[in-house]
């Protein structure tokens, strides 16, 4: 068995960033994905979330390939030529899952370097690149962005991380620590953020920042502006809307 992504169709917004290598490893992973007799995320639902596409092909030991349609956000499902309908685990949906065990497929390549920096909230949630670093996985060739052939923005799963909220008009934020798990899902909504900036007045709502890391030292870093509509902001100047990748709870 291979998973193979593919750029996206163009939807609302744009397709989703995704490895450009087959998948041919961590394929147990996989096994959270199901076929469901009908959607758990609509169409109309996950239209309404604006999120960017993939599309992915998986082919069998009997010749076979079946190709996987959809939208990025985790509550969306997949579609198949056939009509069927494919589900992933509430908290990744099909591209996370499939992203996950991209991302472990990599990290298998690399050794875990000796890292004794602490996590720390960015000194300025507005310049999120500010609080990034390379590790050896920074040179890691693959990835499409937008449909076209350009390297990842963090390949490798990752393994921590540190959210941080600064509540209105504070300067200081709290901070509590992102176990593998929570900081994975951060790692894979860096790739799905929709694009788009909406022009709104600023409200009293929380800015919120998660910084997370590879294990060869890659850190990446994402801010959500819940004041000014939600708008995203990556260390890349990518910008976006909604982040269901994290629970700011």
């Amino acid at each position: 068995m291979w998973v193979l992504f593919c750029p996206g169709g163009q939807g609302r917004t744009a397709p989703a960033e995704v490895p450009s290598d087959a998948l041919t490893t961590h394929l147990d992973l996989l096994e959270g994905l199901i076929r469901a007799p009908t959607p758990w995320g609509t169409n109309s639902r996950c239209a309404e979330f604006g999120g960017r596409t993939y599309r992915l092909q998986m082919g069998f030991e009997d010749g076979s390939v079946t190709e996987i349609r959809g939208d990025t956000h985790p509550l969306c499902s997949g579609r198949t030529p056939d009509g069927s309908t494919i589900t992933g685990p509430p908290d990744l949906g099909v591209y996370g899952t499939v992203m996950t065990a991209f991302g472990q497929q990599y990290a298998d390549q690399f050794t875990t370097a000796e890292i004794d920096d602490p996590m720390t909230c960015p000194d300025n949630p507005f310049t999120p690149d500010r609080s990034d670093a390379d590790g050896a996985s920074a040179g890691l060739d693959t990835g499409f962005l937008r449909g076209a052939r350009e390297p990842m923005t963090m390949p490798l799963s990752a393994v921590r991380g540190i959210a941080c909220t600064w509540e209105y008009g504070a300067g200081t934020p709290t901070a509590r620590h992102l176990g593998p798990d929570e900081a994975e899902r951060v790692r894979i909504g860096l790739h799905a953020i929709p694009g788009g900036v909406v022009d709104c007045a600023q409200s009293r709502r929380p800015t919120h920042s998660a910084v997370v890391e590879d294990k060869t030292g890659t850190r990446r870093t994402v801010t959500i502006l819940y004041s000014q509509c939600g708008t995203v902001m990556r260390s890349d100047d990518g910008y976006g809307l909604t982040f269901p990748w994290l629970d700011t709870r």
